[in-house]
């Protein structure tokens, strides 16, 4: 039996993309210390305000993990891409094209912003996007219609491998 290792590509997080999540949080800690100090509320107001910080801020920490965390697995038979949210398996047969892209400007359909989601690319049409910089661009087209955008870490080595995959 043919057993090939699944090769293991991270994503570099942006510092513009991390830079901006940090600042939110950095802004949403004063805003939690300022806020219930300066604004008369009720203790009913402080409990409401305190439970949507807190929700607010492990959405954003989630996040940044998760973009902390990308990764794309090139595997025997498929593609595993990991997002935020949900993997997405790509069998090698069902793959088009795989090449490189800039990243470019699209319309968030759903999904975090610059981290993931559903974009419509123009150019490319709908897309699922799952990125953490602004650099690495790799455009993964289905037989079926389906677009994938991802930034593994060295994209042209990424492409190779996939190639030596897809039949």
């Amino acid at each position: 039996m043919d057993t090939v290792n699944n090769i293991v590509f991270k994503s570099r997080v942006s510092k513009w993309i991390a830079g901006l999540y940090w600042t939110i949080l950095i802004f949403l800690a004063i805003m939690f210390i300022g806020i219930p100090l300066l604004a008369p509320m009720t203790l009913f107001d402080k409990i409401i305000f305190v439970i949507a910080f807190f929700i607010v801020f492990l959405i954003i920490v989630f996040t940044l993990f998760r973009a902390y965390r990308f990764s794309f697995v090139i595997s025997n038979d498929r593609l595993l891409i990991g997002g935020l949210l949900k993997k997405h398996e790509i069998m090698f047969s069902d793959i088009k094209e795989v090449k490189k892209v800039p990243i470019p400007f699209g319309f968030r359909l759903f999904g975090a912003s610059f981290l993931g989601g559903r974009y419509y690319l123009p150019g490319v049409g709908n897309a699922t996007v799952a990125m953490s910089n602004f650099d690495d661009g790799v455009l993964v087209s289905t037989k079926k219609g389906y677009n994938y955008v991802i930034t593994p870490i060295n994209p042209l080595k990424f492409i190779d491998d996939m190639k030596k995959h897809i039949k």
